[in-house]
């Protein structure tokens, strides 16, 4: 990134003042109450990414603020970052999630440790901040599919973007509220300069390349404020045209993803991307997943919320030609009331057992001719039920743009249906702490004790409607992804999950993970 500009070029705060809206005024004013604050915020920011700074005092200085010290580990242990262990120092965490996104952790608290100053601005700052952390991450993201030299870069300049309507939501709500409804109104950017102009006498990217200036921005970062044309639809062609691509593309999609409007300009975000990064239709999907996921596990992790649109979901994983699994959420599954079916426990008489080899050839026959992962993990636990004879089976999903969210879908040997997958559906980070160190791991495991061995870190209701005693956890991945787990226990004939069930498990395992990922085209 090049040096920071100064406040030298003062001819374009001199010009705006007379023209800009009278309760806009003060925020030219060096006195102004919210100045000292972001721009100490802005400094923080931009130290913390500055190429100087080194791994040893980041780690420092998170080691010192227990609350940023937590923040790290939550981001570190989502399943977004898919560690196969419990990652519990600092050192780790930066050693795991690399020294860019950790920077890019470090500056985003700085922007949401401002929240406490203004708390009767708690409304607009959370949406706002929650969008900008957004956006920082997408444009990381995007910049490590395509290659792009400079991460940081991208992420402080699409975080501090919003620096100028931070400082506008704090001196006038009123004022931003208005312009905000010009941005959703008015999509071609003279019409929405126009109106910018008449209602606070500048377009909204002036005032914020003036405090860019006041508050020593990077140079790169006021070009982007002085830049208010759309972005070309095609291929950028690299430097500031790549660069700006990224940030305000990044931006503009988070905008459209955020907004209750018809999907159309999600749809139009996304192109430009997609043209403009040339990445091909799989790759952006993988880049959108990946992006939508980790941007939900950071503004978890700050302790903010993010609203998206009906269209975002969709968007986030549309492509031409790729299918992937559908994740629904509780309210959303439909569920069928199966009466409890308890088998009279014979280890030697359940079909694994007794016929090992025609079992596994008709599994295996079931297996490939499912057609999709649904249909596959369904026949799965329709197998463990019927042909190893566990009595209740339970299927959880992590949500496929949201991994932090297990989603129940099917349980077996079970009645009624819908408690039982709402126990196992919840937050990983809130609800399911065991249920998270399940996922990381890759084989099947069973507990013998599972009261004892989860105590404190499982949803209570999860122990209240099983009422498990000794059980199998397998977790569920394709390639080295998690994608969710599958429960297995003997719980309706009251007797334990002994070792022989394990190594019957672990033969349909293999079956089923072979075919997991061929048809996930990983094999």
């Amino acid at each position: 990134m090049t040096s920071p500009g100064t406040a030298t070029d003062s001819p374009l705060i001199t010009s705006i003042r007379p023209r800009l809206h009278r309760n806009l005024v003060p925020l030219l004013d060096e006195s102004s109450c919210c100045l000292p604050i972001l721009r100490s915020t802005c400094q923080s920011i931009l130290h913390h990414m500055d190429p100087q700074s080194n791994a040893g005092n980041l780690a420092q200085v998170i080691s010192q603020d227990h609350g940023l010290t937590c923040k790290v580990l939550q981001v570190a242990n989502s399943i977004a970052y898919s560690p196969q262990q419990m990652i519990t120092s600092v050192p780790h965490a930066v050693s795991w999630l690399g020294y860019d996104s950790i920077r890019s952790l470090v500056a985003a608290a700085h922007l949401v440790e401002q929240l406490q100053h203004w708390p009767t601005r708690q409304k607009e700052f959370h949406a706002l901040i929650a969008k900008s952390l957004l956006s920082a991450t997408f444009a990381n993201e995007l910049g490590i599919s395509t290659g792009y030299p400079q991460l940081g870069e991208l992420f402080t300049s699409a975080l501090l973007y919003s620096i100028g309507d931070l400082a506008i939501a704090y001196q006038d709500p009123a004022l931003f509220e208005a312009l905000e409804a010009i941005s959703r109104k008015f999509t071609n950017p003279d019409t929405r300069i126009l109106q910018e102009k008449r209602l606070i006498g500048i377009p909204r990217l002036t005032l914020a390349q003036a405090l860019g200036q006041m508050w020593m921005l990077p140079d790169d970062l006021i070009s982007l404020f002085r830049n208010h044309e759309a972005l070309p639809i095609g291929r950028w062609n690299g430097g500031f045209s790549t660069y700006r691509g990224i940030v305000v593309g990044s931006i503009q999609l988070i905008e459209a993803m955020t907004d209750p409007a018809l999907p159309d300009p999600i749809e139009d975000a996304r192109r430009t991307l997609l043209r403009g990064s040339g990445l091909s239709s799989v790759s952006f999907t993988d880049f959108m997943t990946r992006a939508t996921d980790r941007g939900r596990q950071l503004i978890n992790s700050m302790g903010l919320a993010l609203q998206f649109s009906d269209g975002a979901q969709e968007a986030a994983s549309a492509t031409e030609t790729d299918e992937s699994i559908e994740i629904q959420s509780p309210s959303e599954t439909t569920v069928r009331e199966q009466p409890s079916t308890p088998h009279t426990h014979n280890l030697s008489a359940a079909p694994i057992h007794a016929m090992p080899v025609e079992t596994l050839q008709a599994f295996q026959v079931s297996l490939q001719t499912a057609e999709d992962l649904n249909d596959l993990l369904h026949r799965f636990v329709q197998f463990l039920h019927r042909d190893a004879e566990f009595d209740r089976v339970g299927l959880a999903l992590l949500n496929q743009n949201d991994s932090d969210l297990l989603v129940g879908r099917r349980a077996i040997g079970v009645a009624p249906l819908a408690p039982y997958l709402r126990s196992i559906s919840g937050s990983l980070s809130r609800e399911h702490h065991f249920f998270l160190s399940i996922l990381k791991q890759v084989d099947p495991l069973l507990i013998d004790d599972v009261p004892a061995r989860t105590t404190g870190r499982i949803k209570q209701d999860f122990l209240k409607v099983w009422k498990p005693t000794s059980a199998i956890f397998t977790p569920l991945r394709v390639g080295m992804k998690p994608i969710g787990l599958v429960y297995c226990d003997r719980g309706t004939s009251g007797q334990p999950v002994m070792p022989q069930d394990l190594q019957a498990l672990q033969l349909f395992f293999a079956q089923m993970t072979i075919n997991l990922n061929r048809l996930s085209d990983i094999l």
